[in-house]
């Protein structure tokens, strides 16, 4: 049986290669039946697309990538290869013989959409509620033109697919007032699953990386990830600002916006965060030097579909942390984890500030093993596997 999966991506992002490609990796060794081909759309660079093919390559993936055109102007250049796009897509499903089409988010859809006299099937990764985040982050105006366009994308994939799926419960609660109830059961949701033997409590690791970074008895925050507005930057500083004056402590920030973080510590804190840039593999090594983790987001309509990846790396690794309320299903899940404190945004400033003082009091006496034993069943690369077999089985029953 065999799969295509389209994207549509910027040169910065790396989650085919670190989220999406070991997980189909996993489902094949699940089922060696199946054959994942993967066609990326994108204006990397070629340095980038060769760090993605010979990923692919090590993890049996067979990997294609299409140019998207950014000349004259951006966005005619776009709609030029959205248009061409289809036809590839089609050439490419007929040449290799591909029985199931994945595409990822809007415009693989309407790529997709675009083909006539379908011979496959069509298993929609509604990617959360993308274009609602546009909305939320990027200035795209509600109810306007463009959005109508894209929402038209989105509806047709959503009731022409043989089965959807998204990252959160609650996007699929979205999309089925949106087209109808009688179409929940084509609806699963899939985690977004990590590595269980790379993101690993290991004691011998957490204390050469405390030696590197110069942390000693003192309390270590961590947050690893992307920063900006969403992102809750000063939420995090009051936070550790709290802990400093209750015990020493030390802030580990990974992140590529570098800059971002740099230029906003107050010079007051400067002494007690450490910013730094590593590679995605180097991570879980500084992980482990962590006592408590931040997943926090600023908790907009559209974040209603995340399914934050950092939190199952945290909590895979053993790390109690304060995540945001009205994230994803995040609040469902830590019902499973009272280790962990759930981050109210619109709590009064006070009572929240009393509720993380006695939520930190107890860190150091949280057990890492019982946290990662239960995040197993959430976050690990074998459950996502598991998640996504059952869609394929469901879908090739059809």
């Amino acid at each position: 049986m065999k799969f295509l999966f389209i994207t549509w991506d910027g040169p910065q992002t790396s989650y085919m290669e670190g989220l999406f490609m070991p997980i189909f990796q996993e489902v094949m060794q699940h089922n060696p039946t199946i054959a994942f081909h993967v066609m990326q759309f994108t204006w990397a660079g070629d340095k980038k697309i060769e760090e993605v093919r010979k990923a692919a390559k090590d993890m049996g993936i067979i990997y294609s990538t299409v140019p998207i055109v950014k000349k004259p102007i951006a966005a005619i250049g776009s709609m030029f290869s959205l248009f061409m796009g289809s036809k590839k897509i089609a050439r490419y499903i007929n040449e290799h013989g591909v029985d199931i089409v994945m595409p990822r988010s809007t415009f693989p859809a309407f790529m997709v959409n675009q083909i006539k006299h379908k011979s496959f099937k069509i298993i929609f990764d509604a990617d959360g509620l993308p274009i609602e985040e546009r909305v939320d982050f990027a200035g795209l105006k509600k109810r306007g033109v463009q959005y109508n366009w894209l929402k038209s994308i989105e509806r047709k994939m959503l009731l022409q697919a043989d089965a959807v799926i998204t990252r959160s419960q609650k996007a699929i609660d979205v999309h089925v007032a949106s087209i109808g109830e009688r179409y929940r059961d084509k609806f699963a949701v899939v985690p977004n699953g990590r590595n269980s033997q790379r993101f690993i409590p290991d004691i011998a690791e957490r204390e050469i990386a405390r030696k590197e970074l110069h942390v000693g008895d003192e309390l270590l925050w961590v947050y690893a990830g992307s920063l900006g507005p969403q992102y809750c930057w000063e939420e995090m500083l009051q936070i550790f600002d709290l802990t400093l004056n209750m015990q020493p402590s030390k802030f580990l920030v990974l992140t590529g916006n570098v800059q971002f973080a740099e230029d906003r510590i107050p010079d007051y804190l400067k002494d007690y965060i450490i910013v730094k840039s590593v590679k995605f593999e180097h991570i879980s090594f500084y992980l482990n030097a962590a006592d408590a983790a931040f997943a926090l987001r600023r908790p907009t309509y559209s974040m209603q579909g995340v399914a934050p990846i950092k939190l199952g790396e945290y909590l895979l690794m053993g790390l109690p942390t304060v995540a945001s309320s009205g994230i994803g299903d995040t609040e469902e899940i830590l019902k499973s984890f009272p280790e962990c404190f759930i981050f109210n945004h619109g709590m009064e400033q006070e009572e929240q500030r009393v509720a993380v003082t006695d939520w930190i009091r107890q860190i150091r006496q949280m057990d890492k093993e019982d946290i990662r034993e239960k995040a197993l069943g959430f976050f690990s690369i074998e459950k996502a596997a598991e998640c996504y077999l059952q869609v394929i089985r469901r879908t090739d029953s059809l």
